[in-house]
């Protein structure tokens, strides 16, 4: 296909769906969500340790600290 084409063709695809929108009724539209609880529960420390969650994942470590290699840009 050339670019004219693909222009084209879009163009159309996006009056038509702009048309198909023009006869929705927003006021008919609802909203909801069907989740019993809205609030996020936080996890306290004791629940969940960042460092030995990412130390665990790490394939080289050293006690508290992840050994790395420095790499190179190519």
């Amino acid at each position: 296909m050339d670019k004219k084409k693909i222009e084209k063709e879009t163009k159309e695809l996006l009056e038509k769906f702009s048309k198909a929108l023009e006869k929705i009724d927003e006021e008919k539209i609802e909203f909801y969500s069907m989740r019993d609880n809205f609030e996020r529960e936080e996890k306290g420390s004791e629940q969940c340790n960042f460092k030995e969650a990412l130390l665990s994942n790490a394939p080289r470590k050293n006690k508290d600290f992840i050994i790395a290699e420095k790499g190179e840009w190519k």
